[in-house]
């Protein structure tokens, strides 16, 4: 009997409870919608930023040395063929001034043929006016042999002279299709010339927004610096696993240059690979506007487009191609662990495996792979240390 009654005492105390709970007004269903609506726009708004944030993001994990290094190759070739297409056209032009000159030829030689002609005509002419009685009247008959057989030596000639008067028209006609096949091969050569020079234009264009990019924002410009440090650890871990896979004796190292000089001052020293200024230097650096300290292995020569680049020492081609961060590059091997490395070059004259003797060009210098234009980057290695270019360079 007692546990009925507080089992009833609990279902009146709920009841009560459930009855307690305020009624939610209709009008509160009429507000939900305008809430989901803001809260949808929210989350949108969200979705929006973040996929901003991975856009910059996915940005930053772009190689800017990969990116320039596709825009140089894309500007040595199609330089290759802005060339090729001039060269296509100067001798476009001077092959249209020979046939000119031939059609002028032929011209002369018409004229000379209708003047000839017309004269045989005017002749032809008082023939007919004369009595062919007067043609065949003769004493005997070997006058009147000799009569017929003077008429048929002018009757080929007049042949001969008609043979070639067609003959000549039908050369000119041809010549003038040349002319016109001709101009109409130059105009589009002209036309090829300046589509390229607007291609380009626009990637030398991306070329300095990126460059612009890398000179303003911190970020990118410490970016590039770790591309470049991990591109020159692969780079020179390449030449010494090909080093020890081509060394078969240690003789055969030293036959590649005997003896490698010191930097002790004088007769010793190297000569410069090319006239300029000096850029930038060897060691440590601080960059003026990022305060980045920043320690550079080489240094950087001011040079033309297209300057000669010359060997400082005589010495085997270890490496000739394009390379991330270093553009067209050239790296000599000396003998007894001694490299010395020509960056941003334009033209490479040599391939791997070919001897270069001291002096000699190896190349051009221009701005593949830099970040400042045209110059030279020159590094020297010796046992696998950088050393200070400046202090194997004689002075100036």
């Amino acid at each position: 009997m007692k546990a009925f009654c507080v089992f009833a005492i609990r279902v009146f105390l709920t009841l009560m409870f459930l009855y307690s709970i305020p009624v939610v007004p209709v009008v509160y269903g009429a507000d939900r919608p305008a809430e989901t609506s803001k809260k949808l726009e929210r989350i949108k708004r969200e979705m929006q930023e973040k996929k901003k944030e991975i856009s910059r993001a996915k940005k930053r994990e772009r190689s800017v040395l990969a990116d320039l290094d596709k825009i140089d190759r894309d500007i040595q070739a199609g330089s290759a063929e802005l060339e090729d297409q001039r060269k296509r056209l100067k001798d476009a032009e001077y092959e249209l001034k020979g046939i000119e000159v031939s059609t002028d030829e032929i011209g002369r030689e018409l004229s000379a043929l209708r003047g000839l002609y017309g004269h045989r005509l005017r002749a032809l002419y008082k023939m007919r006016r004369s009595s062919t009685a007067a043609v065949y009247a003769t004493d005997s008959v070997d006058g009147l042999v000799k009569k017929i057989k003077y008429l048929s030596v002018i009757a080929e000639r007049d042949r001969i002279i008609i043979s070639e008067f067609g003959r000549a028209l039908n050369r000119l006609s041809e010549q003038e299709a040349r002319i016109s096949d001709k101009k109409i091969e130059i105009l589009g050569s002209r036309r090829a010339i300046e589509v390229k020079k607007t291609e380009l234009e626009a990637k030398r264009k991306k070329k300095s927004v990126i460059l612009a990019n890398v000179r303003q924002e911190k970020s990118l410009y410490e970016q590039t610096l770790n591309e470049l440090e991990e591109a020159s650890v692969s780079l020179w871990a390449m030449v010494k696993k090909d080093e020890e896979s081509r060394r078969t004796s240690e003789e055969a190292r030293v036959s590649i240059n005997s003896h490698v000089p010191t930097p002790s001052g004088g007769k010793s020293m190297f000569p410069w690979p090319l006239k300029g200024p000096v850029l930038t230097r060897f060691g440590m650096q601080r960059h003026p506007q990022f305060g980045t300290m920043v320690f550079r292995r080489g240094i950087e020569i001011g040079a033309q487009e297209g300057q000669d680049v010359h060997a400082v020492e005589s010495g085997q081609v270890a490496y000739a191609d394009w390379y991330k961060g270093y553009g067209k590059m050239m790296i000599l091997d000396h003998g007894n662990g001694f490299y010395t490395l020509y960056g941003n070059l334009s033209r490479l004259d040599f391939a791997k495996g070919e001897a270069v003797a001291k002096g000699q060009v190896i190349g051009l210098a221009g701005e593949t792979g830099s970040l400042k234009g045209s110059k030279l980057y020159f590094e020297i290695r010796r046992n696998g240390e950088a050393q200070d270019p400046l202090m194997w360079l004689s002075r100036r």
